[in-house]
Parts: structure tokens; C-alpha cells; sequence
């Protein structure tokens, strides 16, 4: 056996936690991806639209989308489906089930910090 058939067969750390939180994880793996999702929101519509409108709160497949607008809360309503089609195409299928609308941050519901952080204690026992 040769040195380098022997090193490919480890993966450093970045690789085995990337591969995890990509996989079926459970609600890690939802955050990781929403995660991903906001930091490459201007790749997945487009720099125009990424000026307008940004992901605020992603929970079970309801992505919220915060607008500038009325207008642009209009026409982001007619790019609904081929947005939820590339986010599903990027991430995972089914990632992105609905998107709603909203000017203001505050109509959004937050996801309760407990639950995320008892999610992450179930993951990692």
C-alpha cells in the first residue's frame, strides 16, 4: 500500500462535521442549512433582489422573507415558486416548503432559544 492510498481515507474534522450537518441530522442540520441559506441568499436570487429582500426566520419549512416594500413584496410573490425551487435544488429537497412576506421584522415569530438548545443537547448525547 502506497503513503497516499493510506492518507486518503482520512477526512479532517471540517469534512466529517460538514458531511453531518449536511446529512440527516435532524434540526442541527436544519440550522446549519438555514445558515448556509443566509449566507449565499445574494447566489440564490440574485444581487437585485438581494438588495430588497432578506431571510429572517426560517422554522419546520417556513422560510420568512423580510422586503423593503409593498412592491417589492408584490413581486417577490410572483418569484415565490422558482425561489423555493432553487433553495430545494441548492440545499435539501423539501428544505423550503412556504415563504411569507413581511415589511416588519416584528410580525415575524422567533424560534425559542430553548428549543434549539435542546435540540443541540439531544444531537450530541
Amino acid at each position: 500500500m502506497s503513503e497516499n492510498d493510506f492518507k486518503t481515507r482520512f477526512n479532517t474534522g471540517a469534512e466529517v462535521l460538514q458531511k453531518l450537518l449536511e446529512g440527516k441530522a435532524g434540526p442541527v442540520s436544519d440550522q446549519y442549512l438555514r445558515w448556509k441559506l443566509w449566507l449565499n441568499w445574494k447566489d440564490i436570487v440574485g444581487p437585485t433582489v438581494s438588495q430588497h429582500s432578506e431571510p429572517i426566520s426560517y422554522r419546520n419549512g417556513l422560510l420568512w422573507l423580510c422586503v423593503d416594500n409593498a412592491v417589492w413584496m408584490q413581486q417577490m410573490g410572483f418569484m415565490t415558486e422558482t425561489i423555493k425551487k432553487t433553495i430545494n435544488e441548492k440545499f435539501k429537497q423539501g428544505f423550503v416548503r412556504e415563504i411569507r412576506y413581511t415589511t416588519d421584522r416584528r410580525q415575524v415569530p422567533s424560534a425559542e432559544d430553548d428549543q434549539f438548545r435542546d435540540n443541540v443537547k439531544k444531537f450530541l448525547k
